[in-house]
């Protein structure tokens, strides 16, 4: 029985196991990343990942994306179709796909993962991950966090004991930590980050730089564009 390791992230997400001493990545869709996306088509069936990503730009009212910026905070959900979706539903809709193809890979069943989470996630946000992996049959066996990862990726079984300076910038958020290590002991010292200071952010900044540019070029009105891009921004 193996365990996975998940990277559930903001923007895309990849699932890993520990094989035949090496870390293998699991290809989802026949690709190593997965789009953190769901879409819901007329009928209510759902997508997911690449297809779902593909779908959410022409029907962005019928998809979610980024989900995991909210995740914790209690209020924020979408009515699709008639149907709600919460960062938890749509969390577990991504670590689904995830186990599924963990489990055509390997040929049995998954029932244990390691999910990874930004350094600075609260209790809250670390509650809601885990019940989203629980939702599709997931024992959570630990939740780690992000730099941490890094960290005991780059400096296991090295046998240096030293102190490492981890950035993380990802789709949501931008997080810095200072982790000690000594042998295969690896400590946090501290962490600090930016939560509205990701990917998503600076493509709403090009955007609202763009649209600026265009409205002095043109002299166009576009004030319903950038209503529309700034009421995505989080709050």
């Amino acid at each position: 029985m193996y365990t996975i390791g998940i990277d559930l992230g903001t923007s895309n997400s990849v699932v890993s196991v520990w094989r035949r001493g090496q870390i293998e990545t699991i290809r989802v869709d026949g690709r190593p990343t997965f789009p953190s996306v769901v879409s819901v088509r007329p009928d209510g069936s759902e997508l997911s990942g690449h297809a779902a990503k593909r779908r959410a730009i022409m029907e962005p009212a019928q998809s979610v994306t980024s989900a995991k910026r909210f995740i914790g905070d209690g209020k924020t959900e979408r009515s699709i179709l008639g149907k709600t979706y919460t960062p938890i539903t749509v969390s577990s809709i991504i670590l689904g796909r995830l186990k599924n193809a963990a489990e055509n890979f390997l040929r049995q069943p998954v029932t244990e993962a390691v999910i990874t989470v930004p350094a600075y996630f609260n209790n809250n946000q670390k509650r809601d991950t885990k019940l989203a992996g629980e939702a599709v049959g997931l024992r959570v066996l630990q939740l780690l966090p992000e730099p941490t990862a890094a960290a005991i990726s780059y400096g296991l079984d090295k046998g240096n004991d030293q102190t490492l300076l981890v950035y993380d910038l990802g789709g949501g958020t931008f997080d810095v930590s200072v982790l000690k290590v000594k042998g295969n002991l690896f400590s946090v010292i501290a962490v600090d980050g930016d939560f509205n200071l990701g990917g998503d952010d600076f493509d709403l900044l090009l955007v609202d730089h763009l649209i600026t540019l265009i409205e002095k070029r043109t002299e166009a009105d576009l004030g319903i564009f950038r209503r529309l891009f700034r009421r995505k921004r989080p709050k």
